[in-house]
């Protein structure tokens, strides 16, 4: 099994995907912006989320700044849906005013879509906006699929019986993947909060053991 971290920021706090919905999907791709072009980039996307996508009904877009990685400094694009039924209401207006702000400052990667595996996420009460997110990426032989995804529940479950505060949501790759693959986000307020939740995955750990 292969697996490789990434941390990410949300550049727009109020366009969160922690939503604990039972059924979710993602479309995602990572964007390549030029170092000279990423203030105007950011504040363009930051305008067109606040215009189109911050009301409830609205397509649900977040934006984050990768900070680590091979793909550092750039972009991950993220639509975030209830139903696959959404992939077909396509916002004309805002996607036509996404194209003509920032359609020349960016290049976009391949696309992929996840799935949410609830049985392997573990969502506790929380209070406010975490838009410090650390994402941590598998691919993994399909001959030893049951292994992984026994390994996650059992995770997630003992998260739940520790009772821990840490906010952690695994989702599998349905399409666009090289292979069979997974990401596992876990969400902060900040890196303080992030440092101090080591303490909690650790009481995770020894319940699971």
């Amino acid at each position: 099994m292969k697996k490789h971290l990434l941390l990410l920021a949300a550049i727009i706090t109020f366009s969160y995907v922690g939503a604990q919905d039972n059924n979710a999907w993602l479309q995602s791709r990572v964007l390549k912006v030029d170092p000279a072009d990423v203030e105007k980039f950011e504040a363009a996307v930051a305008k067109k989320t606040r215009m189109y996508n911050s009301e409830d009904g609205t397509p649900r877009w977040i934006t984050f700044r990768i900070l680590t990685g091979q793909n550092a400094n750039q972009y991950l694009r993220v639509q975030y849906i209830t139903s696959p039924e959404e992939l077909d209401n396509i916002d004309t207006v805002g996607n036509a005013y996404w194209q003509k702000t920032v359609g020349d400052l960016h290049e976009s990667g391949a696309v992929r879509r996840w799935e949410k595996a609830n049985p392997a996420s573990y969502e506790p009460e929380s209070d406010g906006l975490r838009p410090l997110t650390r994402a941590l990426f598998f691919n993994f032989k399909p001959t030893k699929s049951d292994d992984f995804w026994n390994f996650r529940v059992r995770l997630a479950n003992a998260h739940k019986e520790a009772g821990t505060s840490v906010n952690m949501q695994t989702w599998w790759c349905s399409s666009g993947c090289d292979g069979s693959g997974a990401v596992t986000f876990y969400y902060f307020k900040n890196y303080e909060e992030q440092a101090a939740a080591n303490q909690e995955i650790q009481k995770a750990v020894e319940k699971y053991n």
